[in-house]
């Protein structure tokens, strides 16, 4: 298989090593999202080393992002299962380019369960509240104007002219 090598970008001074890391801060920066990153790398044992793609201080959790869908990449759902037990901090599984939809993530350290993540501003609860909010509800409970217009943004971004999210 062919895979397709992915393009440094340049984004708000940061290098990112690929274009769909950079469009997950647009979306980010568009919802009012702190972000930082590849803040720090982790010795998770046994010999693995784990470096996260994003910080997201206000809400407390890691965010990785891949260009395919995390069932096909069992190693690195072991990984960022014991980056969120080490840390005590869950961890988004972004996938693809930003959308207006629920995320699966690592919400619940003991236990290590994955659920659906709502990254949406509405009400502003990541602020005043310090995390997402799991989507216990049906996907079209999930759409919010704010998270569509974030991910308008991030998909129309062209980092070529070295453009800033508006």
């Amino acid at each position: 298989m062919n895979k397709i090598k992915p393009i440094e970008t340049l984004y708000k001074g940061y290098r990112f090593r690929s274009r769909l890391e950079a469009r997950w801060a647009v979306f980010f920066d568009n919802l009012g999202i702190l972000w930082e990153y590849e803040k720090e790398g982790f010795n998770l044992g046994k010999g693995i080393y784990y470096l996260p793609d994003f910080w997201l201080p206000e809400v407390k959790m890691w965010a990785e992002v891949k260009p395919e869908e995390w069932e096909e990449l069992p190693n690195d759902i072991l990984k960022i299962t014991k980056l969120a037990h080490q840390t005590k901090c869950g961890v988004l599984m972004l996938v693809g380019v930003p959308e207006d939809k629920p995320y699966k993530g690592i919400s619940n350290i003991k236990s290590n369960m994955i659920c659906d993540y709502c990254l949406t501003q509405h009400h502003n609860y990541p602020k005043s509240e310090g995390r997402f909010y799991s989507m216990p509800g049906c996907f079209e409970d999930s759409h919010f104007e704010d998270t569509a217009k974030a991910s308008i943004a991030a998909k129309s971004a062209r980092f070529e002219f070295n453009e800033r999210s508006k």
